[in-house]
Formats: C-alpha cells, structure tokens, sequence
C-alpha cells in the first residue's frame, strides 16, 4: 500500500494532507491514542498529518467553572444534550472560531473527526463551521460512534460529513486521501465506508480487518510532544497502548465488541517494543493505560510483557480491563504485579450463578472470588463493575449480589455500579433476541421493561 497509484497529484515535501481531530468532551489523562496511531499509519504512507486535540485545547481555554465537565466524569450526560453544547459554544466563541481556524489554516483537504458518545456533537458543530468556510474540504467522521449499531446511518445525512467509517480507520483514510489527490472530493465507494452520492447514503460494505497487529507502526505522539512535556494533561507521566482489538468474549449487554468484530492481539514483543520507545522519546513516561477491552484476552502475550519487563529491569506501570478467567491464577497475578501491573478493572457484573450464565459471562462466582483474592493479595488494586438490573435478575438473585460484595469487600478497592438500571445497547443479544430474556421495548435502550411487568 505504500506506492503511488496512477493520476495521484504528488503532495508537496511537508504538506498536511489530513488533519485528525479529537472535540470534547473526552478524557484528558493523556493525549488521544487514536490520533497518534492514525498519524503514524498514514505518515508511514508519505501522506501529511496534523493531530488536533481539541478536548484537552478547550479545557484550558475556557473559564475555570466549565472544567467540572472533563474533571468529574458523572457530568458525560452534558456531552450528549444539544441544549447545553449550544449553550458552551456560544459562551466561547472565540475559542470555537480559533479551533476551527487552526484546522483550516493547517491547509488538510480531508478532516476527520474521532467520534464517541460524548463527543459527536461538538464534532457536527465544528464540521459544520469547517464546511460552511471552505465547502470543498472533505469530512470524515470515525470512531465507535459511527458503527453501523450506533450512529453512522445517521452522521452521513449530515450535509457536514462526506463520509463515514464504519469499522477500522487505518486503510480507509488511505483510500480516502487518494481519491481526494485524484479528484478534490470523493469519487467513489470505499469499502468500510458510508457516504452520499446524489443525496443518498451508499454503503460499500465491510473492508477485511487489520490481521497483523505487530505490522502496526508505533502510534507517533509528536503534535502532543508540548502538551507531554509541559505538562497539560491530568496524568503527564501516563500514556495509552492499544494491544487489541476486540474481545474474546461476546457478554450478551455488552456493545463494544460489534466495532471491532474479532480479537487480534499484539505480541509482548511489540507491546514491550512501543513502552520501552516512548518511554525513551518522553523521559518523563512511565504509567500505560492499556485501552483494548481487556489487556488478558491474550495470556501468552501477556506474560511475555511481563517477562520481558522483569528480563530487562524496565521501571514501568501499567493498568487496564480485565476478565475473570481461571488460568488468570496467584503466580501468574503475582508475575503481572512484580512486572508493573499496579490497578486492574474486573466485569464481575453480578454475583449470581444464574445471571452470570444468562448473560454469557463464561466463568464462576467462586472463580470471581478466587481471582479478586489473589490479585489483592499480589498488590494489584482491584475496580469491579457491577450492573444493576440486568434482564432476568430477580431479588434473590440482586440479595446474591450484595453478599458477594459483602464477601470480597476486603479484597477490592472500589465498585463501579452502573450509572441506571442495564443498558440495551442496539446490536447486542438484547437488543436482538428480547424474547430469550423476556423482555420488551428495547427499541428505547434506557426504557426496556419486563414482557411479565416483573
């Protein structure tokens, strides 16, 4: 993929070709890893890049009473209401013009924007203001937010976004920046893409995914090197890796692995290869947040991390998500903590034997119990995730859920409690067999009920 394809106008040595954006509201431990893997990927391919993070931009320009909405978590529903986006943008126009006159100073022809939940609002409103200046920019939404089961049928009726990624962006912003040095728009369907031609959405259909996790060059964080440096972000000695794609479980309420699809894991080689070199490009590095669903989807890989750290005396922290999984045992814990391994965020969900099997957890109360035990008793700290009201919970099986929390209280250090009653997410076995759950409404992912009014 790296050639050049006939009728492609060679860009200028040093040229922006792409500008990546990343809007509020987003977290702002550390810089945006998206952004960073993307603008490797494609400065590997000789096509000009400038990442722009406007979350964390924002979140030091606007006035000090604005900055609960990034610093307390809880607030994530301001990100998702119209009404109050409204409302900070025209509180700070100076800022939001500014944004958008960096992007369009920057000269990329194709801007894309990495969507979430929370940040695809103010992602439409700057794309707007992007189009309105100069109509012939071509905008490219992406991210979790634009998959078929979220929002990407409903961003490319935007008349402000020309295309939009369905799954994986690596290849598709390839295609996208070639069609643009051909034509100056978009001339065709891309695989992995949605898009309008005449007005109507065409969707191209799924593009094979990335196989080859280690080929992936090492995400390049240079346009964030003075926000790392000095210190602009809430954890400046903390980065992200991104060791997989995926899940190796499907939870019958959990959305995540529709994006992705499949797991695919990065070896510990090349896990150990991207800490140890931004450790060395920014000295001051030393915690990584790992940012895959679950950083023990691979146990081989992991313990090659592991042992490579120890091998090689490497100073480093790190943390993420993870299963219970029986294999997962004390040495093996006790490994994973002399190697670095500081905090871990475990799906426990619910103490029921019954409820974990409705909802496809593929392990055991005691294996939970077992697990928790060990990693606390390693020194590894411990978050569980519990949900509240999963479909077919009944009170003696919530009562079951509560002695557990009453029996591994001394082994973990917080419980995160879903925020309302379980979420339908569209996509999930929920939200497509209703019936075998028995429930009803799930067209509305908060207002599902009982078929039995249970």
């Amino acid at each position: 993929m790296t050639g050049r394809e006939a009728g492609e106008e060679r860009p200028k040595a040093g040229s922006c070709e792409v500008a990546l954006v990343q809007c509020p509201g987003w977290g702002r431990d550390c810089p945006p890893y998206a952004i960073a893997a993307l603008s490797a990927y494609l400065r590997a391919r000789e096509i000009g890049v400038r990442g722009f993070d406007l979350n964390n931009a924002l979140y030091h320009g606007v006035p000090e009473t604005y900055r609960k909405l990034w610093d307390d978590k809880d607030y994530y529903v301001f990100w998702e209401n119209p009404s109050r986006i409204a409302q900070l943008v025209g509180e700070n126009p100076a800022l939001v013009d500014r944004s958008v006159r960096d992007i369009l100073d920057s000269g990329a022809r194709v801007v894309g924007f990495t969507t979430h939940t929370t940040s695809f609002l103010l992602s439409l409103e700057l794309a707007r203001r992007v189009k309105k200046e100069d109509p012939s920019r071509v905008v490219v939404f992406g991210g979790p937010q634009c998959s078929r089961a979220q929002a990407g049928r409903h961003f490319v009726k935007e008349p402000c976004v020309d295309a939009v990624c369905l799954l994986e962006g690596e290849e598709v912003l390839v295609d996208v920046v070639r069609q643009v040095r051909r034509r100056g728009s978009l001339d065709g369907p891309i695989p992995g893409v949605l898009m309008r031609v005449d007005d109507r959405p065409v969707d191209a259909g799924d593009r094979p995914l990335l196989e080859d996790m280690d080929g992936l060059p090492i995400p390049d964080y240079s346009d964030f090197a003075e926000g790392i440096v000095g210190k602009k972000y809430r954890q400046p000695e903390r980065l992200e890796i991104f060791d997989s794609r995926g899940c190796v479980r499907q939870c019958h309420f959990c959305s995540e692995w529709q994006f992705w699809r499949r797991f695919r894991s990065m070896s510990g080689d090349r896990i150990f290869r991207e800490m140890t070199l931004q450790m060395s490009r920014y000295p001051g590095v030393d915690y990584f947040y790992f940012i895959g669903s679950l950083l023990n989807g691979d146990m081989r890989a992991l313990s090659r991390l592991c042992d490579l750290i120890l091998e090689n005396g490497v100073k480093v922290r790190f943390a993420g998500q993870a299963i219970v999984r029986p294999d997962m045992d004390r040495d093996f814990l006790r490994k994973l903590a002399r190697a670095g391994c500081e905090w871990l965020g475990v799906g426990i969900e619910s103490g029921s034997e019954r409820v974990l099997k409705n909802m496809n957890k593929h392990f055991t109360v005691a294996n939970a119990e077992q697990v928790l035990k060990d990693a606390h008793e390693a020194g590894i700290g411990l978050q569980i995730n519990i949900l509240f009201g999963p479909p077919t919970e009944t009170r003696e099986d919530f009562q079951e859920t509560l002695s557990f929390l009453r029996r591994v209280r001394p082994n973990i250090d917080t419980v995160l409690a879903s925020q309302s009653f379980t979420v339908v997410d569209k996509g999930t076995m929920l939200n497509t067999h209703p019936e075998k759950f028995g429930i009803t409404g799930v067209d509305h992912h908060l207002f599902w009920e009982s078929e039995d009014g249970s």
